[in-house]
């Protein structure tokens, strides 16, 4: 349906590109992302908008990374430098913001459709978490501008809600992966992965699932069974009198 495309996606572009090459990472993710929503925007017409602002990431992504090669590469390009690609890179982060809005909109959205209560109070929450950090780094560019010692847990802060955020975010994604399917796939096997580690995970969640379900459903049944003859004895005990 396209979540999986989107969680792999946005693992490439938020969680794996904090490195000296993630600008490369940044423009992969993007474009994994675009597929998926491009794949989501014929079942709920939101990921249509958000597919724009990620088209436009993905823009973004792709002239930091011909900056960043240039300047690797010793090649000579108006408005190279390093202030230029550090500014592409906060313009990444700043469209990401808006990008963000979009995509919990979208989720939201079809959560309600299909009536998936958790995940569309997740998509709220996860907006509310992510909300936070934006202020978060403002104050830490404000204190680091004045020079003030308190920037430094600042910034300890900003990154450790950046990376609460991105692992929520991922969760959010699986989920919908795993609850929301086209009409007609409800029975369907789930596919297999062409990376090993994520069929064993999703092998070892299956499995709990499953136990966790017949644990519920023979709790239900016998729960069910004990009031049945709760009400025999208490319509028996009626007659009697």
């Amino acid at each position: 349906m396209g979540f999986g495309l989107l969680f792999i996606g946005y693992s490439f572009a938020y969680l794996m590109s904090f490195n000296a090459y993630g600008y490369v990472f940044r423009i992969i993710g993007c474009a994994v992302m675009l597929s998926a929503l491009s794949r989501l925007s014929a079942f709920e017409k939101r990921f249509k908008e958000t597919n724009i602002v990620c088209a436009v990431l993905c823009a973004i992504a792709s002239a930091e990374s011909i900056l960043s090669v240039a300047l690797e590469l010793g090649i000579s390009l108006p408005w190279q430098g390093s202030t230029v690609e550090n500014t592409a890179f906060i313009i990444f982060i700043v469209a990401s913001v808006v990008y963000h809005v979009f995509l919990y909109r979208a989720v939201y959205k079809i959560a309600s459709d299909v009536g998936i209560k958790d995940i569309k109070e997740r998509s709220l929450r996860y907006a509310i978490f992510a909300a936070i950090e934006i202020p978060l780094a403002i104050l830490y560019e404000v204190f680091r501008r004045s020079g003030l010692e308190v920037a430094r847990y600042l910034l300890l802060a900003v990154f450790l809600l950046y990376y609460l955020v991105v692992a929520l975010n991922l969760s959010l994604f699986y989920s919908c992966y795993k609850n929301i399917c086209e009409e007609g796939d409800e029975e369907a096997p789930r596919k297999k992965s062409r990376i090993p580690f994520l069929n064993t995970l999703f092998e070892v969640s299956d499995k709990r699932e499953k136990e966790i379900f017949e644990k519920t459903k023979s709790y239900a049944e016998n729960r069910i069974r004990t009031e049945n003859e709760a009400k025999k004895h208490k319509k028996k005990g009626k007659k009697r009198k």
